[in-house]
């Protein structure tokens, strides 16, 4: 049996690398967010000059610069997801009493144009349940929810959000009248984000983020055959003991 200074000195040696290791995240955070986003910028801006220029002296050629500009802001969106991820992880929130109906708002907002371009339907109850969480990452979670479905569920899909209370949770769900996700791909959807350097067939960052987010406040996430033919994908939020 390990005596009590050992012991302790295995302790403290355990925080002071996890302090290390939180400090790399946060680095690395840092880091990702300027040094790649800078250079981007640049990219932007020549592109959408290049497009004026091409608008009127070459009309045909502009799809070419809208791809340019599309690739652009797919890469802008990976880095910000890998920077609020890295974020979240070295430097957790305490949780507090949220009204899930905030951050649902603020992701149904983020995505009105996306929505609107999809001619998509999405409804939602009449009310949602105060838990404890945290807000931002709600909202992330949400909103990566929502991307997937609508990425998934095809034009004119009706997406469905809802919850319901569990013995010791809250379930939260987003169903859709899509295709669904084939059988072989079902398991590996939530991989842990400590997996992603992994061989995989599901690519993409969103579902990972969703699941580490989760995990942080506590809960776990899932997929099951929505009752309208598509995907249903939950999570949970455990109640804070009495």
């Amino acid at each position: 049996m390990m005596n009590q200074p050992a012991a302790n000195l295995a302790e403290t040696t355990r925080e002071r690398e996890n302090q290390r290791l939180r400090g790399d995240l946060l680095t690395v955070a840092s880091r990702v967010s300027h040094d790649l986003r800078t250079p981007l910028g640049g990219i932007v801006s020549t592109a959408e000059a290049l497009k004026e220029i091409l608008a009127q002296h070459d009309p045909g050629a502009v799809k070419l610069v809208d791809a340019l500009l599309n690739s652009a802001e797919e890469m802008s969106h990976l880095i910000r997801q890998v920077s609020f991820i890295s974020r979240a992880s070295a430097v957790p929130l305490p949780k507090v009493p949220v009204h899930m109906a905030e951050p649902v708002f603020g992701a149904r907002q983020r995505l009105e144009s996306r929505v609107l371009r999809r001619q998509a339907a999405v409804n939602e109850p009449a009310s949602w349940p105060v838990v404890p969480g945290v807000t931002a990452w709600l909202e992330n979670i949400w909103w990566n929810l929502l991307v997937n479905a609508l990425k998934h569920g095809g034009e004119r899909c009706r997406i469905e959000l809802g919850w319901t209370p569990e013995k010791d949770s809250h379930r939260f769900w987003i169903a859709d009248n899509g295709p669904g996700v084939p059988e072989p791909l079902q398991g590996k959807l939530f991989k842990g984000f400590d997996a992603l350097h992994e061989a995989r067939d599901v690519p993409g960052l969103g579902l990972s983020l969703v699941q580490r987010l989760v995990a942080l406040q506590g809960g776990v996430c899932g997929h099951e055959q929505s009752k309208m033919g598509g995907a249903c994908f939950f999570f949970t939020l455990p109640l804070e003991p009495a």
